[in-house]
């Protein structure tokens, strides 16, 4: 009687484990889910500069205040063990979002949306910035805002300063929103072609550069770059979440990467804006591609990122 007790229960305990979601196969798959994720491109937006409290890529909600746009995110950091953010915006911005960061995984970096000639900084602040620490990333550079692209000579001055004190420098590559011209009248979309930042990797040879988006629209050039040029690395941006149409674009582009074997110098980012959602929805989408192992996925949400930053192993 007591043999069949024992079984019994040893059953229950099977039955229960196998159907609870708490179970130990649950469990795991919840660690597995806590492995760090390094996120490169992430956005901090101050009032006046988003869409606050209106919805917006596929239906997002956006946060309603600036102020609740750091902590959500930063919710969201916690929620997924994002460990490392670059973060752009405006110098003050950016500041204002480190001095609560309390898990110190904030990489301040500077958002460019112009062309060289609007943008009201001169080289000899920016190296004073850079080297008090307060730019770690130069970028989100978006040149084609302001009809110029980063080979032209008004970057110059900014992209030498970077490559002497090994400053990571982003820029963005494939479209802009629609209508873009009404408020940038510069703006042209032909600018957002990869291929016309050859001329910085050819004459900054020791400077670290990744195109955010990974080209979208031309992720086939993005990705003869980064086999002409093997130190040159991209992010995956909002391809991951935006619109269907751009996850073909992230599909295509890391099928490519993997037989090319470029795949090593894809890094994760989330384009988060003021829909902090989309970093949930960059991670799922990318993780539910079938074709990327467990170990491609782990090299794209950290080990590449990890090693582009040079972070020291922990």
């Amino acid at each position: 009687m007591k043999t069949q007790n024992i079984v019994v229960f040893a059953l229950t305990i099977l039955i229960v484990t196998f159907f609870n979601p708490h179970s130990y196969a649950s469990q795991k798959s919840k660690e597995q889910k806590q492995l760090p994720i390094i996120d490169m491109h992430v956005h901090a937006v101050a009032e006046g500069g988003g869409s606050f409290g209106k919805i917006g890529f596929r239906g997002l909600m956006a946060s309603e205040t600036p102020e609740k746009l750091f902590e959500e995110t930063y919710d969201q950091f916690r929620k997924f063990n994002i460990v490392k953010a670059v973060v752009s915006g405006s110098l003050d911005c950016v500041e204002s979002w480190k001095s609560k960061d309390k898990d110190d995984l904030i990489i301040r970096a500077i958002l460019v949306m112009c062309g060289p000639d609007e943008w009201k900084m001169n080289p000899i602040r920016f190296e004073d910035l850079v080297k008090a620490g307060k730019i770690e990333v130069f970028g989100e550079i978006v040149p084609i805002l302001g009809g110029s692209t980063l080979s032209d000579p008004g970057w110059q001055p900014y992209l030498k300063i970077c490559e002497k004190y090994d400053i990571p420098v982003s820029i963005h590559t494939g479209r802009i929103g629609p209508s873009t011209y009404k408020w940038a009248p510069k703006a042209r979309l032909r600018l957002g072609d990869p291929y016309l930042i050859e001329d910085v990797l050819v004459k900054y040879p020791k400077l670290r550069v990744f195109l955010s988006h990974a080209g979208m629209e031309w992720h086939e050039h993005a990705l003869v770059l980064m086999d002409c040029y093997p130190n040159l690395y991209t992010d995956l941006g909002g391809i991951l979440w935006v619109k269907p149409s751009l996850q073909r674009y992230a599909r295509e582009f890391l099928a490519n990467a993997k037989e090319e074997g470029c795949l090593d110098r894809v890094m994760f980012g989330s384009d988060q804006m003021t829909w902090p959602q989309g970093i949930q929805m960059s991670i799922e989408y990318l993780d539910s591609l079938d074709f990327l192992t467990e170990q491609d996925k782990r090299n794209i949400l950290y080990n590449n990122a990890a090693k582009f930053l040079r972070l020291k192993e922990q």
